[in-house]
C-alpha cells in the first residue's frame, strides 16, 4: 500500500508538537484519489509508537464543485466528469473538491 504523501506531511507537522486533543479532522476533497479505510489504516501506521497513537482521525469529505469556463455554470461533477452539463464544454475550473489538509486539532 502506497502511503499518501499529503497525510505524511500532516503527520510530520503534528509530531512537532504534543497532542492537544483526542482527535483530529482532515478535509479531503471528493476529487482526490483516496479510500477512507486505507487512509485511516495509513494514519494508524504513521502514528504508531508516537504520542499520537491514541488520536482518532476524522475525515471530512468536501463536495466537488466546478465552474464551466465557457458558460460559467457552477456544477457538481458526476463521477468526476469534467464536461459541463449545460454546454458540454470540457474546460472547467475546480472550485472545491481537491482539498487535503488539516482542519482542526
Amino acid at each position: 500500500m502506497h502511503t499518501n504523501p499529503r497525510l505524511i506531511s500532516i503527520v510530520q507537522s503534528l509530531l512537532q508538537q504534543p497532542p492537544r486533543q483526542d482527535s483530529i479532522q482532515i478535509a479531503v476533497g471528493e476529487l482526490t484519489e483516496f479510500n477512507e479505510e486505507q487512509l485511516c489504516a495509513q494514519w494508524n501506521e504513521l502514528v504508531a509508537q508516537t504520542p499520537f497513537a491514541q488520536i482518532k482521525l476524522n475525515i471530512h469529505i468536501v463536495c466537488a464543485e466546478q465552474q464551466c469556463m465557457v458558460c460559467f455554470l457552477k456544477y457538481h461533477p458526476e463521477q468526476k466528469e469534467t464536461a459541463c452539463p449545460q454546454c458540454g464544454s470540457v474546460g472547467a475550473k475546480i472550485l472545491a473538491g481537491d482539498e487535503f489538509h488539516l482542519v482542526s486539532y
